[in-house]
């Protein structure tokens, strides 16, 4: 069983367990969601508002016995990735949509990124004891709550726009951001501003994990040679690549990561055949891995998905 004591642990079962129920309804994942934190955390974590849906974009609310709660945002369910590289909206980048003190004008965020933060502010939850819309929900905490805003994926980088956000919002929770596998969110200007307002949140990445190299450029380019003597990235990889890369320089983009970040270090699967890049792209990057290299129990694991299995040890390679 994952600890509750150890905030990346707590933080990737909590992005983990967003994924189940991936064609229920609202009501159905309410129930499955809270009988896998049952049987992953500790501490009585359990479901206190959604989870919401509006399009693809889900987001839940969990608290524990003490009070600590967190705002779970759902990575995009993708199966290739060049379905990651061409359907997220890059250009242009946008002036945040919202009022936050710490971040200065010019700080901006991909369009991508602004459409999702206005679905999550039209989210209404229907289901379990908190209802009607994410931020009224938050701002009835008790004064002094501890409010872990966390994703995997493009939720991390949602995240982070989220956590942004609620610190402008709210004045009775101190917001930490902590992140899985998120690829960038904004310019430089946003990405030094979170870094000041932030500065104990944390970003944690695998090293062979594609996801997290969007969107710069170098992170991109190294998408091209990222296992050597394993998978190759093909003709529609690359395609998808240049295509990014081609975007951010025609239209003069830069994206930046926040500068705090934890790398963790997988290990290949090995997978051979067709579709073989894109089978280790989603194994590398799936959330449950990321908990595996957390040191998560694999027996904890298996209580949200009990067919899943780490790479073997030999299969081991170096990201390039």
């Amino acid at each position: 069983m994952a600890s509750a004591n150890n905030p990346s642990q707590l933080g990737i079962t909590l992005c983990a367990v967003s994924y189940l129920g991936q064609f229920d309804s609202n009501s159905k994942r309410y129930t499955l969601m809270n009988e896998a934190l049952s049987a992953t955390l500790t501490e009585g974590w359990q479901v206190t508002w959604g989870p919401a849906t509006h399009g693809e974009d889900l987001v839940y609310v969990a608290a524990n016995t003490s009070g600590d709660c967190a705002v779970v945002v759902r990575g995009t369910l993708f199966d290739r990735i060049e379905d990651l590289l061409q359907d997220k909206n890059i250009n242009p980048q946008e002036p945040l949509p919202f009022t936050a003190p710490s971040f200065p004008a010019d700080a901006a965020i991909s369009k991508g990124a602004v459409e999702v933060w206005k679905n999550v502010v039209a989210m209404s939850s229907s289901v379990g004891s908190g209802g009607g819309a994410l931020l009224t929900f938050l701002q009835g905490l008790p004064q002094g709550t501890s409010l872990l805003v966390t994703g995997h994926s493009l939720g991390g980088q949602v995240a982070t726009v989220l956590a942004a956000w609620l610190q402008g919002a709210l004045t009775n929770v101190s917001v930490l951001p902590l992140t899985f596998a998120a690829p960038t969110a904004g310019n430089p200007a946003f990405a030094e501003a979170f870094d000041a307002a932030f500065p104990e949140a944390q970003r944690y990445y695998n090293a062979l994990d594609v996801v997290p190299r969007a969107w710069t450029e170098e992170g991109l380019t190294s998408i091209l040679s990222l296992y050597p003597g394993g998978p190759a990235c093909g003709l529609l990889c690359k395609a998808a690549v240049d295509a990014a890369l081609r975007t951010l320089r025609d239209n003069a983009l830069t994206y930046q990561q926040p500068t705090t970040g934890t790398e963790l270090l997988g290990t290949v699967y090995s997978v051979s055949g067709f579709g073989a890049f894109e089978d280790e792209v989603n194994d590398q990057h799936r959330a449950l891995y990321y908990m595996f290299l957390l040191d998560i129990p694999v027996s904890t694991i298996h209580s949200l998905n009990a067919t899943w299995a780490p790479p073997p040890s030999q299969a081991a390679r170096s990201a390039g």
